[in-house]
């Protein structure tokens, strides 16, 4: 499964606060992706099929 995170988290290891983050589980013409998003992103995201998930269960697919 393809992961994606938004551009607002910085994946050199500093990441945004844990409360503002949402991890889920979108799919998009039969293609299926785990985000890692900021509230900002995810207002985009939820307009598309999308399940929440924990960030145990996003960390399982890395």
């Amino acid at each position: 499964m393809k992961i994606k995170m938004c551009d607002h988290i910085d994946v050199s290891g500093i990441r945004i606060e844990a409360s503002q983050s949402v991890f889920t589980i979108c799919n998009v013409n039969e293609d299926q992706f785990v985000t890692y998003s900021c509230k900002k992103c995810y207002n985009e995201i939820k307009e598309l099929e999308h399940k929440i998930i924990s960030k145990e269960e996003f960390e399982k697919y890395l």
